[in-house]
């Protein structure tokens, strides 16, 4: 009965126009992040959700998701104010994660001077299958960190981004040999 259930649901929202279709991946990011009691901020206008979560510890960052251009949203600035002469040093690990990641980008703002991580998933995802957010946000969330270590080891630790990448490429892989 419940996947009839589901089928039904699922088949009814593929019918909705769009506006609808954002209600209720909408709703459902207010009702995520309230149930979860995090600390975060809602702007009803933008449709966006701002919340901040320890990246690394001690270290807090500020998660926007939001509805935008047929699109659910998740960005974070990564890493603010770098020095400028690693600019190109940064440019090459973005380049390196944009190569390796299957969802999202990395991307540097010169003017700004910040590192971004940003994933976009078509709206239609978290219509269709609930717990869709609450799993992009995760899986946002455990690729951010991943992203902020290798950028602080590329600024504190001066340690060239090719090394990063093949250390990170190593532990990743002896982790899923031991599962």
């Amino acid at each position: 009965m419940k996947r009839l259930f589901k089928f039904l649901q699922r088949s009814y929202r593929l019918l909705l126009n769009l506006e609808k279709q954002q209600a209720i991946v909408w709703k459902e990011l207010k009702k995520l992040h309230s149930k979860n009691d995090w600390r975060h901020g809602i702007y009803e206008k933008e449709k966006c959700v701002e919340t901040i979560f320890e990246i690394n510890e001690g270290h807090n960052c500020t998660f926007y998701y939001f509805i935008s251009d047929k699109s659910f949203h998740c960005r974070v600035k990564i890493l603010q104010n770098y020095p400028i002469e690693l600019t190109s040093d940064l440019f090459i690990l973005a380049t390196h994660f944009n190569n390796l990641l299957n969802n999202g980008v990395v991307t540097i703002n010169v003017d700004h001077q910040f590192v971004e991580y940003h994933q976009k998933r078509d709206l239609l995802i978290p219509v269709l299958y609930t717990g869709e957010i609450e799993m992009q946000l995760i899986s946002h969330y455990n690729t951010s960190t991943d992203i902020y270590k290798a950028f602080r080891r590329l600024v504190v630790e001066q340690e060239a981004p090719a090394i990063i990448i093949a250390d990170m490429m190593k532990e990743y892989n002896q982790k899923n040999e031991g599962d």
